[in-house]
């Protein structure tokens, strides 16, 4: 016995001399993780899924409140304009290119004039749009109405 096997034989008695044993196929890490990976990734997917959706509804209430305020804006500039319908809605319409689910019944724009009480004329613009979710959620409609309605004073 070298000096150094002696050394090492006193510093640590059980390891000094002693084989290696390979490691057992199944007791690596390796399956642990891919156990925890299915068990996790559905429910990761399920939240990645809602926060998709859950933005796509924000984007279209804001999309929604601005093509309401575009109508209103284009009705108030004078009365010419709040008696026309079709320019309204083409004013209202020309924000809302970005959500899915367009038709030219969606989103739908409605006009109301009338007078308040002082006798001044106003337009109430509404625009209502039907928001489809990407996935089918348990408990909750597969669609919402999005709905948004400004009244504009009408400049004299």
């Amino acid at each position: 016995m070298t000096a150094r096997e002696a050394t090492v034989q006193q510093s640590h008695p059980n390891v000094a001399g002693r084989k290696r044993r390979r490691p057992l196929p199944w007791s690596s890490g390796r399956g642990q993780a891919l156990v925890e990976l299915a068990l996790t990734a559905p429910v990761l997917i399920i939240l990645m899924l809602g926060a998709i959706d859950f933005g796509r509804i924000y984007f279209s209430q804001v999309a929604v409140t601005n093509a309401a305020r575009n109508g209103a804006d284009y009705a108030s500039q004078d009365a010419t304009s709040a008696a026309d319908t079709a320019g309204i809605k083409a004013a209202a319409t020309a924000d809302t290119g970005n959500l899915l689910n367009t038709s030219p019944t969606n989103p739908n724009v409605t006009v109301v004039t009338g007078n308040d009480a002082q006798g001044r004329l106003y337009a109430d613009v509404t625009v209502h749009y039907t928001f489809t979710t990407i996935f089918p959620w348990p408990g909750l409609a597969d669609s919402f109405s999005v709905d948004r309605t400004v009244r504009a004073r009408v400049a004299q």
